[in-house]
């Protein structure tokens, strides 16, 4: 459907004119008189030199934004009646969309733009020269004015190569008209008639009519005709002694909705039978999506077994069924998701119901290499399946193995971790895991608590903040020991996950009281929470939070309910991971080298009756950060070596309540926003390499961030804080006080990361 979509989104509105024969004007004739902006590597002249190989810039910082704008002088007057812009063959997304041309005698008076519209791009990997014509006008300055970028996070825009033309004959006198078409968006097969919206500066009358594709026009009233497919319309003024005639064309899609189909998936799998030493509930999860989502939607889901059908519940962001077997034996159960089209598809799994449990080691990942610029680049994620089952294991233990790939490990200690998908979609982090100073080493721990997750078919991802020196090799599987549990069922619901400031003047609590509503059913809790100390210096007081003795707090309903100790002895190592480089035997804020991060188990079992409680989560109160930028009372040299560095302290946390009942149960009644930190930002760094300053630009929409500068160790050397995008993209990085030499970037907050190379000189 990829076509489709472009097509859709860039096949936009173009405007031309009836013109003769049409010859460049030599680019050496060209005087570039004014500009909006450029760059040192890619000035304004690259546009103009004759070579398609180098580009002028317009960038979207320092204080720059569209339109951009060149003016030339011609060097004669000429009769012109076009431009002809290529972009940076070398990048797509940095072209224009939005365009305007005007004239002038003097460079001064500019009047009226001769014609205005929209390049017309065949998709977004289109970089090929567009034309554009109007009525001859006798000038000799032509400014060119650029007012929208295929790129909408930022407006850069790229220009290769812009040149104007002069028409084969003198130019009659005539005026050129601006006329535009509003644009049409995609439609349906089943759309009712619609009008065209143009606009003429003449005042003089105007035809509309269909080039092509499934539509008829009456007036300017657009009828579809049922069917799909592309449709070209056209509006026109023929011109007259005054004005040059003009057409303005539109192309909209048509798509037919009885052609997309639910997509439908399950963690059920065939790979294991589900496994109960007695007949209990078991829930099945399904997902189901279909195309074209701000129309279709899913209406139902059924689940047909061994031909008996059950209506599965809608929670929203899947669909679950709580399903008894009557007896063991084999099931074929067919999964059947329904679209608002009328449309169905059906799914089937051959599932085995058996009471026969035996203790089981299984494999999910593999040798994973982590390998920053490898295959794997400091992220992971594959589809693995483990055994189903009801009150058959007492145990879930993981056992991860860490090697170095190729004997080549990572010299330093590397924040890492494993989540698994849960049927909402959201990830779960099960495992905080900091590696060691380069060598190999074997770790466990109990992952009971997630047991409701570790089952059927699911995606793990794994992440490792490895800059280079090195790499990892990952194994993780699971002892699944035969037994009957305390309770049957358990439940993992998100309550807190995210990186936040540590003592920062601005804001001393920064994370959020949730409210949590417990399940009647429900018998037994705890609260999981995993939290890592991380930034360290002198520009931290108290070296804080990784090398930091704090005493941090969780509260229900405003009163204290647990203190955390968040102190790790390191030495001996608690993995018994020995034979470490570095500064391994020094004791850490949750955590050390070569260990999987221990969380904190916080006993809730009393507040199971009480409905909803709010959960707070306070860091050491007596704890603040006076080398923070954010305390006025920083003196640089005198209080603190540095107050604008940005290394600052922060903490890793993860809180998950984890709830038991011998009653079959989802979580319905919590609804906690999804909490995820999955989304990859994509980071452009210009001029690279660099003398030290340069600009990052980032097309995505990226929220509060930190910007972090590494070196190859893995030491940070420059910290930066943005509010946004557009705060990220307009911002000039100068770090020429640092040596030459190759560093990383790192834009990082809660919601995910970018990561890109520099090299400084």
């Amino acid at each position: 459907m990829t076509n489709r979509i472009l097509v859709g989104l860039v096949l936009v509105f173009g405007m031309c004119y009836s013109h003769a024969a049409s010859t460049p004007i030599p680019q050496t004739n060209y005087t570039v008189q004014s500009f909006s902006s450029d760059n040192t590597n890619h000035p304004v002249d690259h546009a103009f030199d004759n070579d398609t190989t180098t580009w002028w810039a317009i960038y979207d910082a320092n204080g720059f934004s569209l339109p951009g704008v060149v003016e030339l002088d011609l060097g004669a007057f000429h009769d012109v009646n076009g431009i002809s812009y290529l972009p940076n063959p070398a990048n797509s997304t940095e072209k224009a969309i939005g365009y305007e041309v005007y004239l002038s005698a003097d460079g001064m008076n500019w009047g009226t733009a001769e014609i205005i519209g929209d390049f017309q791009w065949t998709d977004l990997t289109d970089v090929s020269r567009k034309d554009i014509y109007f009525g001859a006008i006798s000038a000799q300055f032509v400014k060119v004015v650029y007012t929208s970028s295929q790129n909408t996070s930022n407006g850069n825009i790229h220009t290769g190569d812009l040149v104007i033309y002069e028409s084969s004959t003198p130019a009659t006198g005539q005026i050129n008209q601006l006329l535009t078409l509003d644009p049409v968006p995609q439609k349906y097969t089943t759309d009712v008639p619609f009008n065209l919206v143009s606009t003429i500066n003449s005042g003089l009358p105007i035809t509309y009519s269909v080039v092509s594709g499934p539509a008829t026009l009456v007036g300017n009233t657009v009828t579809l005709n049922g069917t799909a497919g592309i449709v070209v319309v056209q509006v026109e003024q023929v011109g007259d002694g005054t004005y040059y005639g003009v057409i303005a064309t539109q192309t909209f899609e048509v798509i037919d909705i009885n052609i997309f189909y639910p997509i439908v998936s399950t963690r059920l799998t065939e790979d294991y039978p589900i496994e109960m030493p007695s007949l209990n509930s078991y829930t099945i999860y399904a997902n189901a999506s279909i195309e074209e989502p701000n129309l279709l939607s899913i209406s139902s889901m059924e689940m047909e077994i061994n031909g008996t059908v059950y209506q599965a519940t809608d929670a929203g962001t899947h669909f679950y069924l709580m399903w008894t077997p009557p007896a063991n034996g084999a099931y074929a159960i067919n999964i059947t998701a329904t679209g608002s089209n009328g449309n169905e598809t059906t799914i089937t799994k051959n599932i085995t119901v058996t009471d026969v449990v035996a203790t089981q080691n299984v494999a999910t990942m593999q040798d994973v290499v982590i390998e920053y610029g490898g295959v794997n680049n400091r992220w992971y994620t594959g589809t693995y399946t483990m055994p189903q089952h009801v009150g058959a294991y007492d145990q879930i233990v993981a056992n991860l193995t860490i090697e170095c790939p190729n004997g080549d490990c990572d010299n330093w200690d590397r924040k890492a971790y494993i989540n698994i998908q849960a049927p909402d979609g959201n990830w779960i982090q099960i495992i905080r895991y900091i590696t060691p100073y380069g060598v190999a080493c074997n770790h466990q721990i109990d992952l009971t608590d997630y047991a409701s997750l570790l089952q059927g078919e699911f995606d793990f991802k794994i992440f490792i903040d490895t800059w280079g020196t090195g790499g990892w090799q990952v194994t993780l599987d699971f002892d699944h020991q035969q037994g009957t549990p305390q309770y049957l069922y358990s439940n993992v619901t998100e309550i807190w996950d995210g990186l936040f400031d540590l003592g920062n003047p601005d804001n001393l609590q920064p994370v959020d009281t949730v409210a949590y509503t417990y399940n009647s059913s429900i018998l037994s809790s705890h609260l999981r929470l995993s939290t890592t100390g991380h930034g360290w210096g002198s520009n931290n007081s108290q070296n804080a939070a990784e090398f930091y003795h704090a005493i941090n707090y969780v509260d229900v309903d405003g009163v204290e309910e647990y203190t955390q100790d968040l102190w790790n002895i390191c030495n001996p190592n608690p993995d018994n991971c020995t034979g470490q480089m570095g500064t391994w035997t020094n004791n850490r804020a949750g955590w050390c080298p070569g260990t999987i991060a221990p969380p904190n188990i916080i006993d809730m079992t009393s507040y199971v009756n009480s409905g909803t409680i709010d959960l707070t989560y306070r860091f050491d109160p007596s704890y603040i950060d006076y080398c923070h930028p954010n305390n006025p009372g920083c003196i640089t040299g005198s209080t603190c070596p540095d107050c604008n560095d940005g290394y600052k302290a922060v903490y890793e946390v993860d809180g998950h309540m984890i709830s038991f009942s011998d009653s079959p149960f989802v979580d319905p009644t919590n609804e906690i926003d999804i909490i995820d930190n999955s989304l990859i930002y994509d980071l452009r760094i210009y001029p690279n390499p660099s003398q030290g300053i340069f600009n990052i630009n980032s097309s995505t929409a990226i929220e509060e961030c930190r910007v972090f500068i590494y070196q190859v160790s893995g030491e940070v050397v420059k910290t930066y804080y943005f509010k946004n995008t557009d705060q990220l993209n307009a911002y000039l990085f100068d770090v020429s006080d640092i040596p030459g030499g190759v560093y990383f970037i790192s834009v990082e907050n809660n919601q995910g990361t970018g990561v890109s190379k520099i090299v400084i000189h």
